[in-house]
């Protein structure tokens, strides 16, 4: 493909690319960030593209930046929303808290138990990270994983307690 293609293409792909960004971000200002980088790189490779198949690498590098920005955008968010504080207070109450109460141990025992049948690695995470506060970089790089990674399986762990066991947490905690 010639560069002088390139403004074809951009008026052929750009609405798309767009679209598709912004059904990833939610954010109009992003999702134009998304499209101009994808433009870039294209305009940098353009000479190498296929045209048969320059549909399928915009909207693969659309979907894979767009990704990339939420990824950042994220890791920059500080503030929890109020599921999470609740999924949050939820989890430290039951699984950190060292109180020897008879009832409230066994029910933060029942809880790990319960994350160890449901999946053995999300309990080892879950335990050395959150309850013994290991260092987050040292257990992912045992587990050949990223820190983003680890992070997300501990979050879906939680999310599993916060589903599963809520309303007996709730319960005991009226009584």
């Amino acid at each position: 493909m010639k560069m002088d293609s390139f403004n074809r293409l951009y008026a052929d792909y750009h609405k798309l690319v767009l679209h598709v960004a912004f059904d990833i971000l939610h954010d109009d200002k992003l999702a134009e960030d998304v499209c101009q980088e994808v433009f870039i790189k294209m305009g940098k490779k353009i000479e190498r593209l296929d045209e048969d198949k320059i549909k399928g690498w915009i909207l693969r590098n659309t979907h894979r930046k767009a990704i990339d920005f939420w990824r950042r955008a994220y890791r920059r968010r500080e503030v929890p929303t109020e599921g999470e504080k609740i999924e949050q207070t939820l989890i430290t109450e039951c699984l950190v808290d060292e109180v020897a109460e008879g009832r409230r141990k066994e029910f933060r025992d029942q809880l790990l138990n319960a994350l160890r049948e449901k999946d053995p690695v999300w309990y080892d995470l879950m335990v050395r990270v959150v309850v013994e506060n290991e260092p987050a970089e040292d257990v992912a790089r045992e587990y050949g994983m990223t820190v983003m990674g680890m992070r997300m399986r501990i979050s879906r762990a939680r999310r599993w307690l916060y589903d599963n066991y809520y309303r007996d947490y709730k319960g005991m905690r009226d009584q």
